[in-house]
């Protein structure tokens, strides 16, 4: 089914009312107006509030968003699981103090790098290297404070603007993005999904409660990608992993009880495409997302754009 949403980039929705999240925001931005004695029993002038409005959103912005030590321990708790239950034979952190890498080995001697990012349509998902000694690399976005438009919007932009125009000027490959964090299979962020695990895992994830007082933890989202950077010439089409050659993507589904059989349909897809044009290379992206409650996949195309950076 041919989609126009951007929000249909998954099949999951967030919980909040976008009329309320306006109302907070005409009120904070209207409280000189609507409460000037509360301002001045904090000793700010009706004048001053503004400007310092606007410095406040600025210094919350940071700390309003998941800490960088709350998404290790989200990613390193499910990687821990994964070792316990034999899905993976070892992981290990090999980052730094602002970049998040992991290696995990699987069982059957994939070496798997894991670049742990934030939102999907922050300017970091463009800021990676695959390390030499990957045969898999994987991007892992999380993104459990940002609740404002349907995770679906971010996926795309991550997806269609960002990872791949990059692996396509720079000849990089990006076997699978994952898209999962704390707030996935909760109330605010509802899962549709089957499976998952039910047990004590949540709490060792996360504080937040699964959806309807569930103690569940849904599967991820898993996005498949190009086995090869887009080549106009010999390779316009790429094709795109399965589970069969992104070995990762497979062992995380099995880890969260997707069985075999259903596994296809638990996984989404990114496509891309190249023409050469009189003013350079082209490039069409397409993602197609599946486990929709109708049974229906979503399939969703940018427009061609110029590949604005070629090595």
């Amino acid at each position: 089914m041919e989609s126009k949403r951007l929000a249909d980039t998954l099949p999951c929705r967030h919980g909040l009312a976008r009329s309320q999240i306006d109302q907070v925001k005409q009120l904070l931005a209207g409280l000189a107006f609507e409460a000037p004695e509360l301002l001045r029993t904090r000793g700010i002038a009706t004048d001053d509030y503004e400007i310092l409005f606007r410095a406040a959103i600025e210094s919350l912005r940071g700390t309003c968003s998941a800490t960088t030590s709350d998404k290790r321990r989200f990613l390193e708790s499910v990687l821990e699981f994964g070792v316990g239950q034999h899905a993976f034979k070892s992981w290990r952190f090999e980052g730094t103090e602002n970049r998040q890498d992991y290696r995990v080995d699987l069982p059957d001697g994939t070496a798997v790098g894991i670049e742990a990012k934030g939102c999907p349509d922050g300017n970091n998902m463009t800021i990676w290297d695959r390390p030499g000694w990957a045969n898999e690399f994987i991007v892992w976005s999380m993104c459990p404070e940002s609740l404002a438009h349907d995770p679906g919007k971010g996926v795309w932009s991550g997806i269609a603007t960002r990872l791949i125009p990059k692996l396509a000027a720079e000849r990089a490959v990006v076997d699978a993005m994952v898209f999962f964090d704390a707030r996935c299979g909760t109330d605010q962020r509802r899962c549709p999904k089957s499976f998952g695990i039910q047990g004590p895992l949540r709490s060792r994830l996360t504080p937040n409660a699964g959806q309807d007082g569930r103690a569940w933890v849904p599967p991820p989202c898993i996005y498949l990608f190009p086995e090869a950077p887009p080549f106009v010439r010999n390779n316009p089409r790429p094709r795109t992993h399965t589970l069969s050659t992104c070995h990762f993507a497979d062992r995380l589904l099995s880890l969260f009880n997707v069985p075999e059989a259903q596994r296809r349909r638990y996984v989404h897809s990114a496509s891309v495409e190249s023409r050469g044009t009189a003013r350079g290379t082209q490039i069409l992206v397409t993602v197609t997302s599946r486990n929709w409650p109708d049974g229906k996949e979503r399939k969703m195309s940018g427009r061609w754009k110029a590949l604005r950076r070629e090595t």
